[in-house]
């Protein structure tokens, strides 16, 4: 069955009941929740319904705001109250038939909101965790740990809750006490940057502004070849993360050390800054391992070299992204089993490997094994994280929420 054909025909969708969706989100721009809301919402918008969206944290950015959706921002109110008060004035402003918040304090904020309009007036209401939250509490600060708490008593409220993975849907159920037949995992449109990019492997040729290299920015074009699995043309380790403790990105240094030590050319690629980059850069020069830092590029995927692995050295994720976005441009990814939320991206031995651990020699052994994988065939694989496919699975939530009230 394709994804177009799981669409329900428009007599079968509801619209009566389901005209207009407000999305609750941080902002428009800087991370995968915000860049899965606005595909979300653009591709609901192309369906006829009327959108609109709530930035809790950030002004609006018009250049990232999709056609026909309407913004409203509270980035000038301080404190939940203050949000939550302003929201719940938009619900009644705006009269949603529902309402979809992602991220933990864009959901208690609109949980908050929704209780304080009248139940005849509220819309149905869903939140979307995009994190593993267990995995992050050890180390965490009183702030973060007092919004967990209060996360834990009122996701029970939504009238669903959308997760990221399986292991954050198992979370939902077992830590916070969300029925299991109000949780629904919805892939994500992760293979959205990719359009007008060939998945194949095929000659292509990018061109781009890369800006952050040690010798500064650099006009970059990139002709990619047919990428040839296996080793022995070396291995170009590609780190497309932010630099910053979840996401350990020493090990990736570390395990390109190991796999040079076993007499394997390689070099370290890192898309993306945060406060460890420093000490990457030591780390590299100490191994004496060749590291490239090119700074946020948002379509990475099209600068990096035909011998490339993606690695992903988190010690959790909700899903992981860029894993499906390797694979979609036509190259392998490694991620550390351990992460959990990595299985729903990857599928070893097909479209890339899961390390035994985090120990360096398990994230060679594993990056060796990755580099040999053809990526033949992962279509319709691949086919589950299109906007289509996703889009449609979310508005068919969506209608049997409203159904169900």
């Amino acid at each position: 069955m394709t994804p177009s054909s799981q669409t329900p025909p428009d007599d079968a969708r509801g619209r009566a009941a389901l005209r207009r969706i407000l999305f609750v989100i941080p902002s428009l721009h800087g991370g995968g929740a915000e860049f899965v809301a606005r595909t979300w919402m653009g591709w609901l918008a192309d369906q006829d319904y009327e959108v609109s969206v709530v930035l809790t944290a950030a002004e609006v950015k018009p250049e990232y705001l999709p056609d026909r959706v309407e913004a409203v921002s509270l980035a000038g109110r301080h404190g939940h109250v203050q949000k939550a008060a302003a929201l719940r004035r938009r619900l009644l402003d705006w009269q949603p038939d529902v309402a979809i918040s992602l991220q933990a304090h864009p959901n208690l904020v609109l949980l908050t909101a929704a209780r304080l309009v009248p139940a005849r007036l509220r819309p149905r209401v869903l939140v979307s965790e995009r994190n593993l939250v267990s995995l992050g509490l050890p180390g965490s600060d009183l702030a973060h740990r007092v919004k967990i708490w209060f996360a834990k008593r009122l996701y029970r409220w939504a009238d669903h809750v959308i997760a990221i993975s399986h292991p954050v849907a198992a979370e939902m159920v077992a830590a916070f006490g969300v029925r299991g037949d109000r949780v629904t995992v919805v892939a994500n449109p992760a293979t959205a940057k990719l359009r007008g990019t060939p998945r194949g492997q095929g000659t292509t040729t990018a061109h781009a502004q890369v800006g952050g290299d040690e010798a500064g920015g650099v006009d970059t074009i990139v002709a990619r070849s047919e990428r040839r699995p296996g080793s022995a043309n070396g291995i170009q380790i590609v780190l497309a993360c932010r630099l910053v403790a979840q996401k350990r990105p020493l090990l990736a240094i570390a395990a390109a050390a190991e796999l040079a030590r076993r007499g394997v050319p390689v070099e370290v690629v890192s898309f993306g800054g945060g406060p460890l980059l420093e000490d990457v850069q030591a780390a590299a020069r100490q191994e004496n391992v060749v590291f490239h830092h090119r700074g946020w590029v948002e379509n990475w995927f099209d600068y990096f070299g035909d011998n490339a692995v993606a690695l992903l050295t988190s010690s959790r994720e909700g899903f992981g992204n860029v894993l499906v976005e390797a694979a979609a441009a036509g190259y392998p990814s490694v991620a550390v089993s351990g992460a959990l939320g990595v299985a729903d991206a990857i599928v070893p031995g097909i479209t890339g490997e899961l390390a035994l651990s985090a120990h360096p020699v398990d994230l060679a052994d594993a990056i060796l094994r990755a580099a040999e994988l053809p990526l033949d065939n992962i279509e319709p694989w691949l086919a589950r994280f299109s906007e289509e496919a996703s889009g449609s699975d979310l508005e068919r939530v969506l209608l049997r929420v409203v159904e169900r009230a």
